[in-house]
């Protein structure tokens, strides 16, 4: 994990928080083969990179993550047998993830004692939310990192659940925005215009009906566009206002829009991207 400038583990800086802008120190030899975390497309090759993704991103952490496959790369890449069987033994024990979250971390000398007691008063407090909100947690940092098909598989498993009340409607119109954003991310303009639709239904967001529109604007021709909207009584000045923006975007887009100078080349980082935004959780 690449930082600038360098740091011992644990040290703090004068201001008593964790030193930004450092890197880790692997004691160890580094793997051969990485461990890879495939929703995240990541491939760690110490046991400090493991513990460092586990730190940073506890709310993505699941069993499928902590499985089989991270005990193996223990044993044959880290040469941690012994690490290996403690963590395997206590997942068919059925023991949670924050005990094995922890074990792995105090296996690195790594974090303080302070860091890692912040840690578990986190993971305590994200056990005494609803399954709904777990979910969004994960959810919003697919999205955040531009995994945007593993954010949708985490939305969409929310929306299966039966619906809390405990909640409040403001929880599903953002879980709804949220996943109109990542299939508007997708070009799936289609199902991001019925996203943004219910959760303009649950909250009346103006913000939310401007996406909506520009939405409906992306995946549909001038003529069916211009009928949807008449359906639906959006005309007039209502309707120059919540397109403003995408026309303003729109003549930019075209103004800027040149040809790459190697052709090939950018097609290729174009598909390597669209690669990174739709890997499975």
């Amino acid at each position: 994990l690449e930082k600038a400038g360098c740091r011992e583990p644990g040290r703090k800086d004068e201001k008593g928080e964790k030193a930004m802008g450092a890197v880790i120190i692997c004691k160890r030899e580094l793997a051969e083969t990485p461990y890879y975390i495939e929703s995240m497309g990541i491939r760690v090759y110490s046991m400090e990179e493991l513990a460092y993704f586990l730190y940073e991103n506890i709310y993505l952490v699941d069993k499928r993550m902590l499985g089989v496959r991270l005990f193996e790369w223990l044993r044959d890449e880290m040469h941690c047998p012994e690490l290996a069987d403690r963590l395997q033994k206590g997942a068919e024990a059925g023991g949670s993830l924050q005990n094995m979250v922890l074990t792995i971390l105090r296996s690195v000398d790594f974090y303080s004692q302070e860091e890692l007691a912040q840690l578990t008063a986190k993971m305590k407090v994200l056990n005494t939310y609803q399954e709904q909100e777990r979910l969004k947690l994960r959810a919003d940092e697919y999205f955040v990192g531009g995994n945007y098909q593993a954010a949708i598989y985490e939305y969409q498993k929310i929306l299966d659940i039966r619906q809390s009340d405990r909640l409040g409607v403001e929880f599903y119109a953002h879980v709804w925005n949220n996943l109109g954003v990542c299939c508007c991310r997708l070009f799936l303009f289609g199902k991001a215009a019925q996203a943004f639709r219910t959760s303009w239904q649950y909250q009346k967001d103006p913000v939310v009906l401007k996406e909506y529109v520009c939405a409906m604007r992306l995946g549909l021709s001038d003529e069916d566009f211009e009928e949807a909207m008449e359906l639906q009584k959006i005309r007039g000045e209502q309707l120059e206002e919540l397109t403003e923006e995408y026309e303003r975007l729109s003549r930019e887009a075209g103004e800027r829009l040149e040809r790459p100078a190697d052709l090939a080349k950018r097609l290729y980082e174009l598909e390597k991207e669209y690669e990174r935004n739709t890997r499975y959780a």
